[in-house]
């Protein structure tokens, strides 16, 4: 059974192929937006079916996008901004979308969250986990989710049975718990097969449609590996056998968070800290997964990495204390293991912070329960933020200049997309001044800084500093403080 260090380690390790993991994208797609039933969503056997040939393939696709569109349903093509979350690791591939038809005839919602949204977790092997969020907006339409197949169907005992060809797709019915189930035969001149309908009992405006898909040869008579629900009202806690080990996803509904997930024990207890799934979507080619891995693994096993000194940053106590920041609503790019962004939190701020290393986050959410502050942590690239309304103040502590050579562009997209007119952003990073011999973090030159940011913020101040020391009596690197004001 994993131990608890091993955690991040175990998903990092030996990923799937760049196809498998965006063909999962294939069931959040264009089929079901093109053919869903009124009020639901739909899945395909046929789908399933070639997800578990993709996903059992060890073959190389240096295009997974080309990949990604050709399985596409009916040869549409989602647009990419209709994908929310994306993670690809030794153990799952998860994919989130928003499948939301839109229409400008249809009511505009109170808040601007998915009204149909699917989160798949494919559990390496066979195993599918379809979790559905459906809202109505059209009084009178029944919300459902629909199952089409081109083979037998036999439904019963909260579990429907399907046969094509020499494989079976069993999906057991997790949530709701009372549904209602109809099972239509496909008319005559369309193909052959079934639609089993699920519809939720009762009149409610919002259904979750939780169902596993377990996919395997016709032959396999072994059990099949059992998937334990727990849910009242609030998060599901789904838990799901996988050969010799056991893992645990806690899947609150989309708009309230990403979830967790976590490896249990011969005891089914966490055997390390659940860490979070992820909330956008993160890198998936091979340099991305090799990054991912050197970030987090620079937390695993209580190492400390050198730029985590264990105390707020000085630069940033110094524009809170001087009161050139006031309380307001925060994100930090980057924050580790959350030291700087609990700081804010327990000032009065509403902090959000963002990091692609799930160790780290793991570290940072234990600190600041025992601080006793809530902050919302995002396991995502900040060059890929999810989608969230604007912050006052962005926060960066040397994630600017460690992108910059490559990323100049898309960081100050970054920017862009979480400020507002007037949002204030601090930035620490490397000061190309320091003279040598050169250690310590990347270094950008002034001419660099002005040029980056001076056409979106106007620059309040460009001052030298030092990065704080891990040891208090030491001299860190020397830094810029950065601090902008976004232009009308």
């Amino acid at each position: 059974m994993t131990t608890g260090c091993e955690l991040s380690h175990l998903l990092f390790r030996c990923p799937t192929s760049l196809l498998a993991a965006l063909a999962a994208g294939v069931l959040l797609a264009n089929q079901v937006r093109a053919a869903q039933p009124p009020g639901g969503l739909l899945l395909r056997t046929s789908d399933l079916l070639m997800l578990h040939r993709l996903c059992s393939s060890d073959a190389e696709n240096k295009e997974p996008l080309r990949g990604f569109r050709r399985y596409g349903f009916g040869g549409a093509t989602i647009a990419e901004s209709s994908v929310l979350a994306f993670e690809d690791n030794r153990v799952f591939t998860l994919i989130v979308g928003d499948l939301t038809p839109r229409r400008e005839s249809e009511p505009k919602l109170k808040d601007d969250s998915p009204r149909m949204l699917r989160r798949l977790l494919a559990i390496k092997p066979g195993c599918f986990l379809f979790d559905d969020q459906v809202r109505r907006t059209t009084p009178g339409v029944r919300l459902a989710w629909s199952l089409q197949t081109s083979g037998t169907a036999d439904v019963g005992n909260r579990r429907i049975r399907v046969v094509e060809g020499d494989w079976e797709v069993v999906v057991q019915m997790l949530l709701p718990r009372n549904v209602q189930v109809a099972k239509t035969a496909r008319k005559a001149g369309v193909q052959a097969g079934y639609v089993v309908d699920l519809m939720a009992e009762g009149d409610a405006d919002e259904v979750r449609f939780l169902n596993v898909a377990h996919v395997r040869q016709v032959a396999d008579k072994s059990p099949l590996p059992p998937v334990e629900v727990a849910e009242r009202g609030g998060p599901a806690l789904v838990t799901v056998q996988s050969g010799e080990q056991a893992y645990q996803f806690n899947l609150p509904r989309w708009r309230d968070g990403a979830g967790t997930f976590a490896v249990l024990d011969s005891n089914q207890k966490p055997s390390a800290e659940p860490r979070p799934l992820a909330s956008g979507v993160l890198p998936y080619t091979v340099e991305g997964l090799a990054m991912l891995e050197r970030w987090d693994a620079a937390y695993r096993e209580g190492r400390r990495p050198p730029w985590d000194v264990g105390r707020p940053s000085s630069d940033l106590v110094r524009v809170v204390e001087q009161g050139t920041l006031k309380p307001c609503r925060a994100v930090e790019l980057g924050c580790g293991t959350g030291t700087d962004a609990i700081y804010l939190a327990e000032r009065d701020f509403e902090v959000t912070a963002i990091d692609l290393a799930p160790t780290a986050l793991s570290i940072a959410e234990r600190k600041a329960l025992e601080a006793g502050v809530k902050v919302r942590w995002l396991l995502a690239d900040v060059l890929a933020p999810p989608k969230l309304q604007p912050f006052d103040f962005v926060y960066d502590r040397g994630c600017y200049h460690g992108l910059r050579k490559q990323h100049a562009a898309k960081y100050v997209e970054t920017l862009r997309r979480l400020s507002r007119p007037g949002t204030l952003v601090l930035i620490l990073a490397g000061n190309a001044n320091e003279p040598p011999p050169h250690s310590g973090p990347p270094r950008v030159t002034e001419e660099e800084i002005r040029g980056d940011f001076s056409k979106l913020f106007e620059i309040v101040e460009l001052r030298e500093t030092r990065f704080d020391s891990a040891d208090p009596k030491g001299t860190g690197a020397l830094a810029w403080a950065v601090l902008l004001r976004r232009k009308n």
